[in-house]
């Protein structure tokens, strides 16, 4: 194999390096937006448990002062839901356009070694820069998760004092 042929196929390894990384960007992309509709179904399924619990409290019981860690959870699951409508607001995502390449270069007399490192760059550059994108999304999905953490550990408390509360 010569030289010229040898560098074409390495090129060509490279924009398919580029292509397998954008569809791997695009799979954990779609992912993330799962795990959020997941957290926002387990968070809307809590938010009337927690008002539900509030409300028998008030009604039942005299022991309003769990009123508020039940209502701290309460706002731990709003500002898990909040965030996650947060995240899933349209996110600008970068694309390559083989075209505007192929256009910028046409008639130029370039080698179609060099269209192929172009593309695979210009991908690369994109899936990169995706990459941030959904990295982002993942640190604020973290977040949500915490969030709902500390929400599930403190209706756990609520509960468990609610129980103490009432044997006595």
């Amino acid at each position: 194999m010569n030289a010229s042929k040898e560098k074409l196929e390495k090129a060509k390894i490279f924009l398919e390096l580029a292509l397998n990384t954008d569809q791997i960007i695009q799979q954990a992309n779609k992912r993330l937006a799962e795990k959020v509709r997941s957290i926002f179904a387990v968070t809307s399924t809590l938010v009337p448990i927690v008002v539900g619990l509030g409300y028998f409290i008030i009604k039942e019981t005299k022991a309003y002062w769990v009123l508020l860690p039940i209502f701290l959870s309460l706002v731990m699951f709003l500002l898990a839901i909040t965030i996650g409508i947060w995240v899933q607001k349209p996110t600008y995502y970068k694309y390559v356009d083989p075209k505007v390449i192929a256009k910028k270069y046409r008639g130029k007399g370039k080698s179609l070694r060099f269209f192929v490192n172009k593309w695979a760059s210009a991908l690369s550059d994109t899936a990169n820069y995706n990459a941030s994108v959904v990295n982002k999304k993942e640190d604020v999905l973290k977040c949500m998760y915490t969030l709902v953490a500390i929400g599930l550990g403190i209706l756990a408390v609520s509960f468990l004092v609610l129980t103490f509360g009432m044997m006595n």
